[in-house]
């Protein structure tokens, strides 16, 4: 019994001050305008490239319509756009998360107070995942929408854009995990930023050589979510998965290699 109480207590420890936590950490988006101004910027960002996509290059040799099988074809080399754009938004933004903390001491602070180090980790999972979702992907995408009904002169299937919307939210995600796990690693900001980069603009030319590894790199999430805005097609649920378990053991790594690292 006493054994069973030990192991409880210290299952309940690593997540001390988590709920606390997080509300710090999501207030610094809420309670300021730092998520909407994030979001007009993101929202102009994709929408602009997907105005070009749609409006602009079809009209440089004349005025020409838009077809169906075009439309497609726009939205599907507009999400793999967008994809990387979003990929590389979350990184930029989300890359002092936990660095400046360490470098400025407000993480010896923090861990002088009630909250466990595992606890501060998926503290800043939970906090600033939400915000970036929502002015990264969910905002924009609402304008995405509208933009490709009045291309189409119809709503673009609902399903669909859904679908596109939770790929990319989880690859955002992901990468929000690769970036703490980074943080724990180093200080440098010229690595959490170069790696999750650089696999994400090599994960397509290294799908190329080598196909089999498209179902194992959570980075070629916005290859699925082209063929389901475009055609409703979801090429590999075994990706999705993968990016789940991948997301979850960054986050585990991180917070097992942070624990280690402050001790």
């Amino acid at each position: 019994m006493s054994g069973a109480t030990a192991s409880t207590s210290r299952g309940a420890g690593a997540l001390t001050g988590v709920a606390n936590q997080t509300r710090r950490e999501a207030s610094s988006w809420w309670a300021s305008r730092r998520w909407a101004v994030s979001a007009l910027v993101w929202t102009g960002l994709v929408n602009g490239l997907l105005a070009l996509i749609l409006w602009v290059v079809p009209n440089l040799d004349g005025p020409a319509e838009i077809a169906d099988t075009t439309l497609a074809e726009s939205a599907l080399q507009f999400t793999g756009l967008a994809a990387v754009l979003a990929g590389a938004g979350v990184v930029l933004m989300a890359q002092g998360v936990l660095i400046d903390d360490r470098r400025s001491g407000v993480v010896e602070w923090l861990l002088s107070k009630p909250l466990a180090r595992p606890a501060l980790i998926i503290a800043k999972l939970v906090g600033h995942a939400p915000p970036l979702v929502v002015t990264i992907v969910v905002l924009p995408w609402v304008l995405v929408g509208v933009q490709l009904w009045l291309a189409g002169e119809a709503v673009w299937p609902i399903g669909q854009w859904l679908g596109a919307v939770a790929l990319l939210s989880l690859l955002v995600v992901f990468q929000l995990a690769v970036v703490l796990v980074l943080s724990t690693v180093t200080t440098s900001r010229a690595v959490v930023l170069a790696v999750p980069l650089g696999a994400l603009l090599a994960a397509d030319l290294f799908t190329t050589f080598a196909p089999w590894a498209s179902d194992w790199l959570p980075w070629g999430l916005g290859r699925l979510a082209s063929l389901v805005l475009a055609h409703g097609v979801l090429a590999s649920t075994q990706l999705v998965v993968v990016s789940v378990l991948a997301t979850v053991g960054c986050v585990v790594a991180a917070a097992w290699r942070f624990e280690r690292s402050q001790r």
